[in-house]
């Protein structure tokens, strides 16, 4: 994942979950969300790019089987 320019803000670009968890949703659910984490969903909300916290984690999950980073940043 992307190092956030500040504590709270991702690269929505890179939506690869950090290497503790496969799925944004699943970790969600199961609490396994570090604090940083868990703002990056809050942010989208905040943001108005979800309506909860469980719609951003979604988001983030399907832009990660949508976006294949090597070709969005070659422009394939």
């Amino acid at each position: 994942m992307s190092t956030p320019t500040d504590s709270i803000r991702v690269d929505l670009t890179d939506p690869l979950p950090p290497e503790e968890f496969s799925r944004w949703q699943s970790a969600l659910e199961g609490s396994l969300l570090k604090p940083k984490q868990s703002a990056v969903l809050q942010t989208m909300v905040n943001d108005g790019h979800a309506n909860t916290l469980k719609d951003a984690a979604s988001i983030l999950d399907l832009q990660e089987t949508i976006i294949h980073p090597a070709e969005h940043m070659w422009g394939s």
